[in-house]
């Protein structure tokens, strides 16, 4: 059931983040450096559990398209920070309303204490499987 649930929202998620001009890893790594900014496209690979070529390719298409700018470190100007754009974040924000949309379509009829026995439920199978446990 959850390998399903998971083809179904990214399914969904795809088709979001294609109507709005992006792949769904692109949106991950701008959601990524909404939290973050500042990272090299190194960091935002093991952020994003990408690969460092599939972060640096990720990287230069979102550059091509306005979302995101490159600046060198002051301390070692051979690394690039990397930082949304106004036009990155106004894209962020509208994928984000549509993911919002399809979260709440997905909990539509559930009872708002079954929502969050959910959550909780979910939360403890990944800290059953957390490497720590």
């Amino acid at each position: 059931m959850v390998k399903q649930l998971e083809l179904a929202v990214r399914a969904r998620l795809d088709t979001i983040c294609r109507d709005n001009g992006v792949t769904t890893t692109q949106y991950t790594a701008l959601s990524v450096l909404f939290v973050k900014p500042g990272m090299s496209s190194a960091q935002l690979a093991v952020r994003s559990f990408m690969k460092p070529q599939s972060a640096h390719q990720t990287v230069r298409e979102l550059e091509a398209k306005g979302f995101i700018v490159r600046v060198p470190d002051e301390g070692n100007r051979r690394i690039l920070r990397i930082n949304l754009t106004t036009k990155g974040r106004q894209l962020l924000k509208s994928c984000n309303r549509a993911v919002d949309q399809l979260e709440a379509q997905m909990f539509n009829d559930f009872p708002a204490a079954d929502s969050l026995e959910l959550q909780r439920l979910l939360s403890r199978c990944l800290r059953n499987l957390s490497p720590s446990s």
